[in-house]
């Protein structure tokens, strides 16, 4: 009843933020709120009693799926407009393979709601994208604002956990327990996964000609990367260290010595952290059973190659002749397990417009427009989500999953739309140069400069 009444309220609120400020904005408060915070199951039908790893054991409604669902009404043609036709073709193979073969039990319709989630997320996130680029750098503060409290909350639960005031994890290191903190993710490895999918968010806005989003955007990575350490995941905190590192190395218009100063007065603060992430290594090197885990996964792929064993369907497969997976772990592989789930087939369909995003990604890091900064932090994320992914299986879990989607949507979309607003401003259209954009409100049609896009990213300006 509870939970309810939390969720009327958010759809109220929802509600109000789409009339008065617009279906973007709505959408990215509901959207960043519900997936990197405290999730809450709304609704389960079926009877859960399989083991899963990468969705929920039913079919079940949770909170991210209604601001996602939101995010759908408010922005329906710029959100179905940014999915890519190779989603759709994924998840229809998906659909045919499963009912082909008769895999119907909730636990797998769960896991491909899953996949379908998503996508919409993808979609959802481009939408949000284009019409923030339209509105210019008042929408970048409020991003940077929303992603700065979120950031603030995991943090504060972690000084409550490092004072003993809250509940927290520990790892055995040898003759150390290691504390690791984890926010209110619920677990320390999910903790530097919410962080890493918002700093890539994050970097475009410092370079932002708003100085209040850009402090808001540094601030808030600072102490991302901080909690994260904190975490003492190895393969998270690698990831959150290339992105920044990356960023540092290919952003434009940073200074040569902000270039090589700020890694190394990072490298100075994070000396304890890079000690016992050390010993950690030197104590369980393999990572436990993740090398037994491997050969499993392999074996079973190598048995079901072309079609898999179904998303969501991994567990209740292989645990039946594999001990450690009938206890509950699958491999710690995000790519793996993806492959062994879906097989080769949709497995394909999923990494082309995964790979397209990149690739268009990587092209655009020589241009001198706004679009660079996207370009950059996309092809910044490609080898932390690369380390993460090869070294755990939570990206592939609810809520980090569809955040993550959401968050390539944004950037990759974010990238066309500035390369289309800078190309208005330099070359203005004859007629309705103050045409409303598509699914903004009515009521701000008179707050719309006329020339608003070249405010977003002055190209000049320098890092602070």
């Amino acid at each position: 009843m509870i939970a309810l009444a939390v969720v009327g309220a958010a759809a109220l609120a929802f509600l109000v933020v789409w009339h008065f400020k617009g279906g973007a904005v709505a959408t990215v408060l509901a959207v960043l709120a519900a997936c990197a915070l405290t999730t809450t199951d709304l609704l389960s039908l079926g009877d859960g009693g399989v083991l899963t790893a990468t969705a929920t054991p039913a079919i079940t409604v949770v909170s991210y799926h209604l601001a996602l669902i939101g995010g759908l009404l408010a922005l329906p043609r710029l959100t179905l407009r940014n999915i890519s036709p190779w989603f759709w073709l994924f998840l229809l193979s998906l659909l045919v393979l499963m009912l082909a073969r008769g895999l119907t039990s909730p636990h797998v319709v769960s896991g491909f709601l899953q996949w379908a989630t998503a996508v919409l997320a993808w979609g959802v996130g481009g939408a949000v994208a284009v019409s923030s680029i339209r509105a210019g750098a008042p929408r970048e503060r409020l991003i940077a604002v929303a992603i700065g409290i979120i950031v603030a909350w995991h943090a504060s639960a972690v000084a409550l956990q490092l004072l003993g005031l809250r509940a927290v994890s520990s790892v055995d290191a040898g003759e150390v327990d290691i504390t690791r903190a984890s926010g209110i993710a619920g677990h320390s490895g999910n903790l530097g996964k919410v962080m890493f999918v918002l700093i890539m968010i994050l970097l475009p806005i410092t370079r932002s000609a708003d100085r209040v989003a850009r402090r808001w955007a540094i601030a808030s990575i600072t102490v991302g990367v901080a909690i994260t350490g904190l975490s003492f995941s190895r393969a998270n905190t690698a990831a959150v260290v290339v992105l920044v590192l990356l960023w540092l190395l290919l952003g434009p218009g940073i200074s040569l010595a902000k270039r090589f100063l700020i890694p190394i007065a990072g490298l100075v603060v994070a000396l304890p952290v890079i000690d016992v992430l050390i010993l950690r290594n030197e104590y369980d090197p393999d990572g436990g059973s993740r090398p037994l885990l491997m050969a499993t996964a392999w074996r079973q792929i190598s048995e079901s190659l072309w079609l898999g064993v179904g998303p969501n369907n991994y567990l209740n497969i292989v645990g039946r002749h594999d001990p450690l997976a009938a206890g509950g772990l699958p491999v710690h592989s995000a790519f793996v397990l993806a492959l062994a789930e879906l097989g080769l087939v949709s497995a394909i369909l999923l990494c082309i417009p995964l790979v397209a995003a990149v690739v268009a990604s990587v092209r655009r890091l020589g241009r001198r427009n706004p679009a660079r900064l996207y370009a950059v932090a996309l092809v910044a994320a490609v080898p932390g989500v690369v380390v993460i992914a090869s070294t755990g299986w939570g990206l592939l879990r609810e809520q980090y999953l569809v955040l993550l989607f959401f968050a390539i949507g944004y950037l990759l979309a974010a990238q066309r739309a500035a390369t289309e607003a800078a190309a208005t401003v330099d070359h203005p259209p004859r007629e309705e140069k103050d045409a409303l954009p598509p699914d903004e409100p009515a009521s701000t049609r008179s707050r719309q400069p006329a020339r608003r896009h070249h405010a977003l990213h002055r190209p000049g300006h320098r890092l602070r």
